[in-house]
């Protein structure tokens, strides 16, 4: 009943979920994916005051921010295993290169995204007591913003390999036309958002718009529906 039920409602209606069962290599990402995740938000000792309890709470915005993208690296992840069950040579150790970089970026992701925030919310507020006490600048924040581009370049793609060697084993895993077509369209996107990556990490890095080069990602939503319109058309 169970396996009916998911067969219905956990996977993609255009695509054959391959992956039926959770493979140790997925249960070893997994611990990943949960190590960072707890690194991302446990940093620090526990609040021991009131101003610090505040500042805890607050900081649930770039935390958040941390988790989304976090949890967007997962889902790539989780849908890849379940389209295709490879866990080959190849997909081993694309996948174990990968989950060193979660680890490796997990706290500076919280640094960087929390460094970003308190930079806009000094700058409304011109409280600046914050930025003082973590030793950000308007450059630290464009290289903390250069760093935390080039390490979602590089997770992405990574990903983009994976998907791209799914495609090349396409005969051997029996994917339809239709499943081609659409992990073409995965491949594409992904490289897409290591393009947009590394736009901002040199813009970041080389231009005046510093940190606030972050708010080209937003690129990435409108790449990813050209990218659809090309392939629909084909």
């Amino acid at each position: 009943m169970r396996a009916e039920i998911t067969k219905h409602l956990d996977h993609d209606p255009e695509f054959e979920w391959r992956g039926q069962s959770v493979s140790r290599i997925e249960n070893l990402s997994d611990i990943v994916f949960a190590l960072a995740l707890g690194m991302l938000l446990l940093t620090g000792a526990p609040p021991q005051t009131y101003s610090e309890l505040l500042k805890f709470l607050v900081s649930i915005v770039p935390v958040a921010a941390g988790f989304t993208m976090l949890f967007m690296i997962w889902n790539a992840h989780f849908v890849f295993f379940r389209r295709y069950a490879l866990a080959d040579n190849t997909i081993v150790a694309i996948n174990s290169v990968m989950l060193l970089a979660v680890l490796f970026i997990a706290y500076p992701l919280r640094f960087i995204f929390e460094s970003f925030f308190w930079y806009i919310f000094s700058s409304i507020t011109g409280d600046f007591q914050r930025l003082q006490e973590m030793e950000i600048g308007i450059q630290q924040a464009a290289e903390s913003m250069a760093i935390f581009a080039s390490g979602y370049a590089v997770i992405y793609l990574l990903l983009s390999l994976m998907y791209n060697h799914a495609f090349r084993k396409a005969d051997l895993i029996g994917l339809s036309t239709q499943e081609r077509k659409l992990t073409r369209v995965s491949v594409w996107f992904l490289r897409g958002q290591v393009g947009v990556a590394l736009l901002v990490a040199i813009c970041a890095y080389t231009t005046p718009l510093g940190p606030f080069a972050g708010f080209l990602m937003i690129l990435n939503w409108p790449s990813a529906l050209l990218l659809q319109a090309i392939f629909n058309r084909n």
